[in-house]
């Protein structure tokens, strides 16, 4: 089987002309045939985004299962962190707190049950020092080495591909587009590639490709993977 996964840094839903849409949003995502998708940056109940669960709400529109990883809460109520959407049915949900020195934040495993298989959903966003992004990377691979299911990171690694982070991952993962020749930031005009979709060796990349979309500062990234030893 293959299937398409996303990785967006949505901005809270905030677009290029500074306007809020849950609905411009979930365009994009609907638009690039995601199956499953990271999303960071993601409010829950934030008053800048009208206390909308965008989660919840985008899950709905889309037709998919969501879930959040809040990294900042306050009161049990109000968040913001990462969240994944899902076509397939969301079997187990735990979000890891990662090393920081600023802004709090997370890698959120989602697992996922195909129906004939289980994979390992993770998703992130990392901070925008480089020593503190080098923490993450080390606590990141921590979590993930004893992971037996076929595995995905996705994720705003907020890092160009030449940076030893990112190369500390390409060891661990494989990756489509390592030069970064399709670039995901700042739209509509991007320059840098800064988020990522790694995999592990259970798949095989069948197509790569970056969707614009003037939805969010970041653009759709979306990696079609094919399972080793399927052939649909």
């Amino acid at each position: 089987m293959t299937i398409n996964f996303l990785s967006y840094n949505i901005r809270h839903c905030r677009g290029t002309n500074g306007r809020m849409s849950l609905a411009a949003v979930a365009g994009s995502i609907t638009s690039t045939g995601a199956d499953v998708a990271g999303l960071q940056e993601v409010d829950k109940f934030n008053p800048r985004s009208c206390f909308v669960n965008q989660a919840r709400k985008l899950g709905e529109i889309t037709g998919m299962s969501a879930v959040m990883g809040a990294n900042f809460n306050l009161l049990g109520l109000v968040g913001f962190g990462n969240a994944a959407l899902s076509r397939y049915r969301v079997i187990n949900v735990q979000n890891y707190s990662l090393p920081r020195r600023g802004e709090k934040r997370g890698l959120l495993r989602t697992e996922i049950c195909t129906g004939a298989h289980r994979i390992a959903f993770y998703n992130t966003h990392l901070g925008l020092d480089k020593d503190e992004r080098r923490h993450q990377v080390d606590r990141i691979l921590t979590i993930t080495g004893d992971e037996k299911m076929p595995l995905v990171l996705a994720g705003d690694f907020n890092a160009l591909p030449q940076a030893p982070e990112i190369q500390a991952l390409q060891k661990a993962f494989s990756i489509c587009d390592p030069a970064g020749a399709y670039p995901t930031f700042p739209a509509p005009k991007p320059q840098y590639k800064i988020d990522y979709v790694f995999f592990s060796s259970h798949w095989r990349p069948v197509e790569y490709q970056v969707y614009y979309s003037e939805a969010s500062d970041h653009l759709p990234l979306v990696v079609k993977l094919r399972l080793v030893g399927e052939q649909t």
